[in-house]
């Protein structure tokens, strides 16, 4: 008997005169399993993230226990033939927003392991997994070329929270990052051109085969490609940026792009949301951080959906009658494929043998795996395939362990392998005006590793040109921290010219690593932030005054002011004080123990002062302290 009949048992009689005897009627509501599905998928991640584990683990236990098989409040066979279509949707979704920084430019950056993985090393693991599916599953060699190319690569969706948890050296996270995103969408357009030659009626030969590869590719290609263009047009216009339009109106040009390439050639649908994205990255827009930021945000509510209502409609009884086989498929893919394509593909890399046996180890399957194996197997049954439902079940049964294994193996693997990152180490910059690069420079001299954080395109393409290590975004959402490392670092800075961002800056990063040291620039035009909210957030103000920092930024740009370092053996006398800054002069770091960190007002004992001069190629530069005008005498 369903969950909600049992629980109005016993029930007093008022509960007929509400009519709440009916209640398992009311689940066979399609909006109401929609809506269920979403929040539950969202409590499932949220929670995930709050516990440090996977939330897409959480996602499919809260979909199988709330589906047919046991509680039976979400039910997705309601929803019909809108199963497909809400799929359909949410995967163009998740795929573009993948996509948006899959584009020529970043893969041809891409370190060679990267390269190698998605390409050399893909082609082994799709390889493996058809023999092993073929072989262990009985089933026919298209089919399992169909798993294998759809299984080849790892998803950001699962790797993303599992390098936060694990923590691994830099390296090797950005190989598996990068392998994350780079791979879904190529894995998912590879699988989808052998599901288009699977199941196609003349694609019984090689010719037939090559025509409907080149029909999925060609159709899919240009679909995306002109909807990425139209996307880019649009988002150029400021009108339509100021308005809001933007986002909303890439939404629809996205899912409309998913569905008119389906329709004009069965699914190539996949194809065109990967283009699309591709295209807008390279392309870009207005405000295209912002589109990131909303593209990402629907990515999570949709992945979450998905898992939930996708694991409720595996039925059980279908995974326990391929237990054994299904069991068998993944330990070859974790034992056997990975390992293989990872240490083969890898070879003559800068990589160390032990970071390519931890990044061989890691291999956790994601969404759009199970979004897209949910679709060709509905697809499959229709056409009267008999591994339909098999083919789902071992799917998901793998994703399911490879992301345990992943989760509760990888800190003990990585600490036994030694490739896991070291703590209270470098520092993270909010902001990358020429103030912050100089003093980044100035870190990164000294040995120190640097990252900055900001959503301004030119001004991260600045950084980078100086050589430090950018993460655009949004440096006030937990997210981008975390993408930056914030959980290794030793300290974080604050240097935009925005006082209330900058507190807010640092008040997240400490809720995020509670022991970081943390210096804010005070003095900007916006905010009325005091240096008592300063020292209530446990952070102190750079340099121990206020600075316009703007003005900083525009004179170090103009070439009126420049770093400078002075030893405590370069230090004047006025009047029996030290004298370890003079007029004009904003002080921004300080060496201790042969260590440089963020200046205070405390120089005297410094071994070594960094400070921002006037330049001696400028006669005299205006004030940017609060104090520059007055002797800087200690």
């Amino acid at each position: 008997m369903p969950l909600p009949t049992l629980l109005l048992l016993g029930m007093p009689d008022w509960f007929e005169l509400l009519h709440l005897e009916h209640v398992d009627a009311w689940f066979d509501a399609p909006a109401l399993a929609l809506a269920l599905a979403l929040t539950v998928g969202m409590a499932a991640l949220v929670l995930g993230s709050a516990l440090r584990l996977p939330g897409i683990l959480l996602a499919l236990a809260a979909g199988v226990a709330l589906g047919p098989d046991f509680a039976n409040v979400i039910r997705p066979a309601v929803l019909g033939d809108w199963l497909r279509v809400i799929v359909g949707f949410c995967v163009s979704v998740i795929l573009f927003e993948g996509a948006l920084s899959l584009n020529p430019a970043r893969l041809k950056r891409a370190a060679s392991p990267v390269r190698r993985l998605v390409t050399v090393g893909a082609l082994i693991a799709a390889g493996g997994a058809a023999v092993a599916a073929h072989y262990a599953m009985g089933w026919r060699w298209e089919i399992a070329a169909l798993f294998g190319s759809l299984l080849i690569v790892t998803g950001p969706t699962v790797i993303a929270p599992l390098l936060r948890r694990i923590k691994a050296e830099k390296t090797v996270a950005t190989v598996l990052a990068a392998e994350g995103v780079l791979g879904d969408a190529v894995g998912a357009v590879t699988a989808t051109v052998v599901f288009g030659i699977a199941v196609a009626p003349h694609a019984e030969d090689f010719a037939g085969a090559a025509v409907e590869f080149g029909r999925i590719v060609l159709v899919g290609g240009v679909i995306g490609f002109l909807a990425g263009l139209v996307i880019s047009v649009f988002g150029r216009w400021k009108r339509m940026s100021l308005e809001g339009l933007g986002r909303v109106t890439t939404l629809a040009l996205v899912v409309l792009a998913f569905q008119l390439s389906n329709v004009v050639a069965h699914e190539s649908g996949v194809v065109a949301a990967v283009v699309a994205g591709m295209t807008v990255g390279t392309l870009g827009t207005q405000k295209q951080d912002e589109l990131i930021e909303f593209k990402e945000e629907l990515s999570i509510l949709f992945i979450g959906l998905l898992f939930v209502i996708l694991a409720a409609n595996v039925r059980i009884a279908e995974i326990i009658a391929l237990a054994d086989r299904a069991a068998l498929v993944a330990a070859a893919l974790v034992l056997a494929v990975r390992p293989l394509s990872v240490l083969i593909s890898t070879i003559g890399t800068p990589l160390r043998g032990k970071q390519r046996l931890f990044i061989a180890w890691i291999g956790p399957r994601g969404i759009v795996a199970a979004a897209v194996a949910s679709l060709f197997a509905t697809e499959l049954a229709a056409k009267g395939a008999p591994e339909g439902a098999e083919f789902r079940a071992v799917v998901f049964l793998t994703i399911v362990v490879t992301v345990t294994l992943a989760g509760l193996t990888g800190w003990p693997v990585g600490k036994l392998l030694g490739v896991l990152a070291k703590t209270n180490q470098g520092w993270l910059i909010f902001g990358a005006n020429r103030v912050a690069i100089a003093l980044a420079l100035a870190l990164k001299e000294n040995g120190e590793e640097v990252v900055l954080v900001d959503r301004n395109r030119e001004a991260c393409a600045e950084a980078e040109a100086a050589g430090l290590s950018v993460v655009m975004g949004n440096g006030l959402d937990a997210t981008t921290l975390l993408r930056a490392g914030v959980e290794t670092r030793r300290g974080v800075i604050a240097m935009t010219g925005n006082d209330d961002a900058n507190l807010l800056f640092v008040q997240t990063a400490k809720r995020l690593h509670h022991t970081l040291q943390a210096s804010i620039v005070l003095g900007g035009s916006k905010g009325g932030v005091t240096t008592q909210m300063v020292e209530e957030a446990g952070a102190r103000t750079l340099g121990g005054r206020k600075m316009d920092i703007a003005l900083l930024a525009a004179m170090v740009e103009e070439g009126r002011m420049e770093t400078i370092r002075r030893k405590r053996g370069d230090v004047g006398k006025d009047n029996g004080k030290t004298v370890v800054r003079r007029a004009g002069e904003v002080p921004i770091l300080i060496k201790r123990g042969g260590r440089l960190v963020p200046a205070g007002d405390d120089y005297e004992d410094a071994e070594e002062l960094v400070l921002l001069a006037p330049s001696s190629q400028s006669a005299k530069a205006p004030a940017a302290t609060e104090s520059a005008r007055r002797p800087a005498v200690r």
